[in-house]
């Protein structure tokens, strides 16, 4: 049995109640931490709640067969951040577990998928999610202008991760604007871009561009807006900073 789990966005505290009993009844407990650089403080706590420890895993063991072999033996949970569907390579380990005919329950999570309803806009109408990599520029990597570019002709709003592989290591907002700005000078508008930084958490920052005050940390996040109605406007002035 493979328990595919969301931790929300801000770990233990956005846990599902509901995850508990399978998290104290499983042989073994590992948590995904290369997609998010939130704080794992509360791990021990976590630990001494269901009464088992938890092993931190890296990219390679989500993206191997190893959890399913695993789980051809022994009840395992997968702790993952956010929603546990949000990426593909979950979505791939589940259809590898059916293949292989190995049981699996998904308990789902808050997401930055939905936390970005938080600025006013309609979720309804947000288009293909993109991310800026590290060194875009230097690899000359553009493709995350195409799914902006795209989502704009058809007036919605484009939602863009910046990639962070540690608390040092990330593209800021900063340099994601600048970029944006250097390859679609002819329709960024500065002044509408929204920034989002560490969502969920106790210092949480969702603000327009032009009012940012200090330089963020990552989980960083930005959205493009589309075409803006009237009643997301009003929303807008009242829930950003």
């Amino acid at each position: 049995m493979i328990y595919l789990i969301g931790t929300g966005l801000y770990y233990l505290s956005d846990l599902p109640i509901r995850a508990l009993d399978p998290l104290r009844s499983c042989d073994e407990v590992f948590l995904e931490r290369y997609t998010n650089l939130n704080d794992i403080s509360f791990l021990h706590e976590l630990e001494e709640k269901i009464d088992k420890k938890v092993t931190i895993k890296d990219r390679q063991f989500f993206e191997s067969e190893e959890p399913i072999k695993i789980g051809k033996t022994k009840d395992i949970a997968l702790l993952i951040p956010g929603d546990p569907l949000a990426a593909t390579t979950h979505i791939s380990l589940l259809s590898e577990a059916k293949k292989e005919g190995i049981r699996y329950k998904i308990i789902h999570a808050s997401s930055i998928f939905s936390a970005i309803g938080a600025t006013g806009l309609s979720l309804y109408k947000f288009g293909a999610v993109t991310s800026i990599p590290l060194d875009s520029k230097k690899l000359h990597i553009t493709s995350f202008m195409n799914v902006i570019k795209k989502n704009k002709l058809n007036g919605l709003h484009s939602l863009v991760l910046l990639e962070a592989k540690s608390k040092d290591t990330f593209v800021s907002e900063r340099e994601a604007v600048e970029l944006l700005e250097e390859l679609g000078n002819d329709f960024i508008e500065k002044d509408k871009i929204i920034i989002l930084s560490k969502v969920g958490s106790e210092e949480e920052i969702i603000s327009l561009f032009t009012r940012l005050e200090k330089t963020l940390e990552p989980p960083i996040s930005l959205i493009i807006p589309g075409e803006i109605s009237i009643i997301e406007e009003e929303n807008m002035g009242v829930l950003l900073q």
